[in-house]
């Protein structure tokens, strides 16, 4: 026996929900096509400053371990330079 259809009326929102979500205009002048613009140039601009950002952290980073060699190949060559005397 089948169970008593509990949530149709959910169910039937949610679809109307999401046909609503993905229907677009195709107007270039409606609000809708405005507003995926704005978002995809955010968006844009987010992902910019992020790969910015990431480069920057891997200059540092490659400064930081360039310095790091720099002064341990100096404290070798002391060493070295130390034994030979």
């Amino acid at each position: 026996m089948r169970e008593p259809s509990v949530g149709v009326g959910d169910k039937l929102k949610n679809i109307g929900k999401s046909v609503r979500k993905r229907w677009r205009s195709t107007d270039p002048d409606s609000y809708d096509h405005y507003r995926r613009e704005r978002e995809h140039t955010r968006k844009q601009a987010e992902h910019t400053r992020e790969a910015a950002e990431r480069q920057g952290e891997q200059e540092r980073e490659d400064a930081e371990r360039g310095r790091e060699y720099v002064e341990r190949y100096k404290a070798e060559r002391a060493a070295a330079e130390k034994k030979e005397e």
